[in-house]
């Protein structure tokens, strides 16, 4: 009776989706060229195992994957990684269990990024017994985050606040928008990290002579999300920044 077993197990970690399986599809980069490995793919969520028939699998081998993405902005978002850029990753020196993270990992090239790219390309080591489980870990940058609230109260007394105490909002004063509408601006003074879910909880308040306490307008404002842009700013505490839409009437 034939026997298979699971040779090579690898899964993808992203900070941007914290507990929650990124929405990756790992594939092999060539099905032919693992096929006549005797190596089958068996895809998982933010998971590829390979699987091998054990009595076949005698010489360790090396098989190159893709990472895919539906969004191609998760390239910009991802700490280590350029947008314009396709790495190449070697993780063939990894031939037990690995726990890495993506900036301890070498890299063979980086070639510019095409229309159709992965992620990025891993090259992995597939052990001549056992299973090798592998975890790469993946960061997210953090951007700083604009607030642009519009409506008739720009002019009001308006501050956002953290009630953790973590983060600060500068008031940059009001800015005209394309389309003509006036925005009041206000960014955080050092970057806040990008979540598919964010923990950051921001309110918008409107300020009020003492002895009143502050007004809430919107107890929790949006989180920022991924389309980032450079800041015009030189003195800006990181050169991304998120901008966010509010409506206040």
């Amino acid at each position: 009776m034939t026997s298979y077993h699971i040779a090579q197990s690898l899964q993808i970690i992203h900070d941007y989706w914290g507990d929650e399986v990124p929405p990756f599809r790992i594939i092999p980069h060539n099905p032919n060229t693992l096929s006549r490995q005797g190596l089958l793919p068996k895809p998982g969520a933010g998971r590829l195992d390979i699987v091998a028939e054990t009595s076949a699998l005698t010489e360790p081998q090396i098989v190159t994957v893709d990472v895919l993405i539906d969004d191609q902005s998760i390239a910009t978002i991802t700490d280590g990684t350029d947008g314009a850029m396709t790495p190449h990753l070697d993780l063939t020196d990894q031939s037990e269990d690995f726990d890495i993270s993506l900036s301890d990992v070498r890299k063979r090239t980086d070639a510019p990024r095409v229309p159709g790219d992965p992620l990025m390309r891993i090259d992995l080591a597939v052990p001549s017994t056992g299973t090798c489980k592998g975890t790469l870990r993946l960061s997210t940058i953090a951007a700083l985050w604009a607030y642009h609230i519009t409506g008739n109260k720009v002019g009001d007394p308006l501050q956002i606040i953290d009630n953790e105490k973590e983060y600060a909002f500068e008031d940059l004063g009001q800015s005209a928008l394309p389309d003509g509408a006036v925005a009041r601006v206000f960014r955080s003074t050092a970057p806040v990290a990008l979540r598919h879910r964010s923990q950051a909880r921001f309110t918008l308040e409107a300020r009020q002579d003492p002895p009143f306490d502050p007004i809430t307008l919107i107890p929790v404002l949006p989180a920022a999300g991924i389309n980032l842009r450079p800041t015009t700013d030189p003195a800006a505490a990181t050169p991304l920044q998120s901008d966010i839409f509010v409506s206040l009437w």
